[in-house]
């Protein structure tokens, strides 16, 4: 019984499983049946795909033309031609007056010879400037060592106010030399004797000692009407030791100094009284001859000489290495200028003599008159006076971007469109330069992409004329229009894989794997496989765009 009982157990469980999906994929195919999603064919939305177009910019010109602009030097003689004239290759087109010409070639020659006279002495100079020893302009200077020993010996040699044996002994006064026979108070204070006759001030000093100008100021009188001080200079006598020789006065028991009897005269006494004038206090005299006293060191004495030695030296001639390293980077300079002025002058010369034969212009190419000025009216600047067009067509020179030159080629076909007209040609590129410009002429363009000059052919340029400014629309990466390039928005992408829904045989939504390519036109991309232009696609974002659901045709809902 038991076994029965659960046999019928797990037979009711799967009866009730069966049962639970077969509702849930009843339900689900219910679903699907009443989901329905728009397709269209791919045919209908395949972009096609014709190549990029660049846009070049460039100039119509003529190879064969000729343009001719009057001298404002010189005066036309005669026009041989009229507006639409043909000519020949040698025609006379119109005739200059040479008088006033060859007075201006005569001229000319006259230039180039004076230039050239100029470059011969400047090549001679700068030969003599090889020859040259470089000179040192510097002054001599001082010996360093013998002016230092000099003014060494001076420092040794140079006397103190007072001798180095005996601060009592004087060398020179000044106005504040303090006498011998000054004493001192109780309270400190120097007491000077009365610098009278009677009482005179005292002062010890070497042989031939001497006193400024402001010590002889100090003992004049200090006030008009008022009297000088006396003052007694003594040279005095010194021991073997330099030191002041003193005695014992007998009246008094004081030790005084002795004067020096081997010095005639050893004692002078000066009256302050008898200076009328202030003396110029730099200034020194003797005391016992009264003579001045003008000091001269050794140092003073070198420098002197120095100084007199400068006063006799002359700066030497030549050229310094500076000097000829500069001059001869000058010489240079002004040969290369006057190459170039040699260089142009001939150029205008031979220009000269070309048209100086008979002053006739002539006709390099055969062809039309097409522009015409009027002799009498000075043109407008930078417009030609005679133009003769040639009739083997216009061409349109251009540059394009090196990123191009492996689409466009020679032969490839442009379109050149007219600023002035409007009108369109087709153009026929003829030559691509080997090497690039310096940048696009035109001005915009990447900076950082090299430019090349190309030439196009027009045939049919009636309409065009030389020098007018064209814009040339360039196809690159032309093809036949196959393929398959439909808008990005038809394409989603799942775990690594693109894949567009597609109607499948029973017209139900199925995802299709494709592979792309390129992206063009900036929104359209290729597909390289998984689908034809006869498959049906759906927009697969949605509600509707699920595997399963049912399609019908966007076109039968117009």
């Amino acid at each position: 019984m038991k076994i029965k009982k659960v046999i019928a157990v797990i037979a009711g469980i799967a009866v009730t499983l069966s049962a639970a999906v077969g509702g849930v994929y009843g339900y689900k195919s219910y679903q699907d049946k009443k989901l329905i999603a728009e397709v269209q064919p791919v045919s209908s939305l395949n972009w096609g795909y014709w190549g990029d177009t660049e846009t070049s910019y460039g100039t119509v010109t003529n190879d064969s033309s000729q343009e001719i602009y009057l001298d404002d030097s010189r005066m036309i003689k005669e026009v041989y031609v009229e507006k639409g004239d043909e000519v020949q290759k040698g025609d006379p087109l119109l005739a200059y007056d040479t008088a006033e010409l060859q007075i201006e070639i005569e001229r000319k020659k006259l230039d180039i010879s004076t230039i050239e006279n100029n470059i011969e002495r400047q090549k001679y100079k700068y030969e003599m400037l090889k020859t040259q020893t470089p000179v040192k302009k510097d002054p001599p200077k001082l010996n360093e060592e013998q002016l230092a020993w000099y003014q060494h010996m001076d420092e040794e040699n140079r006397l103190t106010e007072t001798d180095k044996n005996d601060s009592r002994i004087y060398n020179y006064l000044t106005a504040a030399s303090i006498p011998y026979n000054v004493t001192t108070n109780a309270a400190g204070e120097l007491v000077y004797p009365a610098g009278t006759a009677e009482e005179p001030y005292i002062y010890y000093v070497n042989q031939n000692a001497y006193a400024y100008g402001g010590f002889f100021n100090a003992i004049r009188p200090t006030a008009e009407g008022g009297s000088g001080k006396h003052v007694r200079v003594i040279v005095c006598k010194k021991d073997a030791d330099g030191k002041m020789v003193l005695d014992t006065d007998e009246a008094t028991g004081r030790q005084m100094p002795v004067a020096d009897d081997t010095v005639s005269p050893n004692t002078v006494e000066l009256n302050g009284s008898d200076f009328p004038a202030d003396y110029d206090e730099s200034r020194m005299w003797y005391l016992f001859s009264g003579k001045e006293y003008i000091p001269t060191s050794l140092a003073d004495e070198y420098m002197q000489a120095y100084e007199d030695f400068m006063a006799d030296w002359e700066v030497p001639k030549g050229y310094t290495s500076e000097e000829l390293y500069q001059e001869a980077a000058e010489i240079e300079e002004k040969l290369k200028t006057l190459d170039i002025q040699r260089r142009q002058e001939q150029l205008a010369l031979e220009s000269m003599e070309k048209s100086a034969t008979d002053g006739v212009v002539y006709a390099e190419v055969d062809g039309v008159v097409k522009t015409l000025g009027d002799p009498d009216e000075k043109p407008e600047q930078g417009q030609a006076f005679l133009v003769v067009t040639g009739d083997d067509g216009l061409y349109v020179k251009g540059t394009i971007s090196e990123l191009l030159l492996d689409d466009v080629t020679v032969g490839t076909v442009v379109t050149a469109n007219s600023w002035e007209s409007g009108m369109t040609f087709d153009a026929t590129i003829t030559e691509i330069s080997d090497y690039p410009v310096s940048g696009n002429s035109w001005g915009d363009g990447n900076p950082n992409v090299s430019y090349y000059e190309y030439t196009a052919y027009i045939e049919d340029s009636s309409a065009l004329r030389n020098g007018e400014a064209v814009d040339l629309s360039i196809s690159t990466n032309q093809s036949d229009g196959g393929g398959i390039f439909i808008e990005k928005a038809y394409v989603r992408s799942e775990d690594g894989k693109s894949y567009c829904m597609i109607a499948d045989e029973n017209n139900r939504l199925k995802k299709q794997y494709v592979v792309t390519g390129r992206t063009v036109y900036g929104s359209a991309v290729e597909i390289k496989s998984g689908l034809t232009e006869d498959d049906r696609i759906a927009f697969p974002y949605g509600k509707n765009a699920v595997e399963g659901a049912a399609v019908t045709d966007e076109s039968s809902n117009y």
